[in-house]
């Protein structure tokens, strides 16, 4: 008499994709977000000379400067994590991570605006700056805008952009017993 066993295992693999290598890409520089960083810096390097022009950190110069200064340094390193792809490997949430800052440096290049603007009277370069300032203010909230987007994209996909791989293996064994009388 023989008698067959059967044991089923099902297999289920979900992979997120590969991220890409890490290679510049020409192609970022010429999408919209690559294009908004680079407005993103050449407005901060423009407030930042501005506003360096005259000595007025005692009439809230000094913040004018580091907001200027500090999304100068942060837009750089974000651009030139996107540009190379490192951004994909790096762990965490980055696209939240990425809008919460957009969120705070809007609201910070605002009241540096308002703050420039309102000490504008008392030199051409002030003036100059809280005009920068405001497009500045303009420009990083269309990006935030676009990492809201992003965010939401990646909070509830449409499409699910993951590939599940379901392997089924079968197996019988079979053993041959002996009955005894």
């Amino acid at each position: 008499m023989t008698t067959t066993y059967e044991q089923t295992t099902v297999t289920q693999t979900t992979s997120a994709g590969v991220a890409p290598e890490i290679r510049p890409d020409v192609n970022y520089v010429k999408s919209i977000p690559g294009l908004l960083k680079i407005a993103e810096m050449v407005l901060s390097i423009i407030v930042l000379i501005c506003s360096s022009i005259v000595y007025w950190s005692h009439l809230g110069g000094g913040w004018v400067q580091f907001v200027a200064a500090t999304a100068l340094i942060t837009t750089i390193i974000l651009f030139i994590l996107h540009f190379m792809h490192i951004i994909h490997r790096l762990p965490g949430p980055w696209v939240f991570i990425e809008f919460i800052y957009y969120c705070i440096i809007t609201v910070c290049w605002l009241i540096a605006a308002i703050v420039a603007a309102a000490r504008g009277v008392y030199h051409d370069s002030i003036a100059a700056a809280a005009f920068f300032a405001f497009v500045a203010t303009a420009v990083f909230a269309i990006d935030t805008f676009f990492n809201y987007r992003g965010w939401q994209v990646v909070q509830h996909p449409a499409g699910s952009s993951t590939t599940a791989n379901t392997t089924t293996t079968t197996s019988s064994t079979a053993y041959e017993t002996r009955t005894q009388y």
